[in-house]
């Protein structure tokens, strides 16, 4: 049996920020030349959490209204927040936070929300 596409997409957005190289701070996404650029542009490189998750939705999705339903999906389920602003919220200040410590908060809401499903 194959996984809920909401689950596909947090799988896919964990990965992209569990790589430190693929991580970023302060901007959705960037480039290889670290300017800031939509998540869904083809040369976004590096990936907030909210903006890993957007990608993410977007490669399996396929078409925007349901890129939108499964990335407000995503942010609630990593979040745990019954409100989309409120889970967008968090992830984009747990990303923001303290870089000593953001990436490791970030991957354990993700890895919280694998528990989760």
């Amino acid at each position: 049996m194959s996984k809920p596409l909401v689950q596909q997409v947090c799988e896919r957005a964990r990965g992209l920020v569990g790589n430190p190289g693929t991580w970023t701070q302060f901007a959705t996404a960037r480039s290889d030349n670290h300017k800031a650029c939509e998540p869904t542009d083809k040369r976004a490189v590096r990936f907030c959490a909210y903006g890993a998750i957007l990608r993410a939705a977007y490669d399996i999705a396929g078409n925007d209204a349901t890129a939108e339903q499964l990335t407000d999906q995503a942010a609630k389920l990593v979040t745990g927040q019954d409100n989309v602003f409120a889970a967008f919220e968090e992830l984009i200040g747990t990303n923001d936070g303290p870089r000593a410590t953001a990436r490791r908060d970030v991957l354990a809401l993700f890895d919280g929300a694998a528990v989760k499903v």
